[in-house]
């Protein structure tokens, strides 16, 4: 789905949906339970999916040492 198609979904602007997809802009929880809707996700899936992509890379345990 296109930005533009979930703002007007929404009820947004585009220019919101895009601070928000690029971490701008934080939504409110309000926005959040609309734009799930609009994707046909739970908001709790939305926030779950949100968590995973800010928290980035996960680093690997360091292996200690051989001798």
């Amino acid at each position: 789905m296109s930005q533009e198609r979930l703002a007007l979904d929404a009820g947004f602007e585009r220019a919101y949906i895009s601070l928000i997809e690029r971490g701008l802009k934080s939504p409110t929880v309000r926005a959040v339970i609309r734009l799930a809707e609009v994707l046909n996700i739970p908001p709790s899936e939305m926030m779950r999916r949100m968590e995973v992509l800010l928290a980035g890379p996960k680093k690997r345990p360091e292996t200690p040492p051989t001798a």
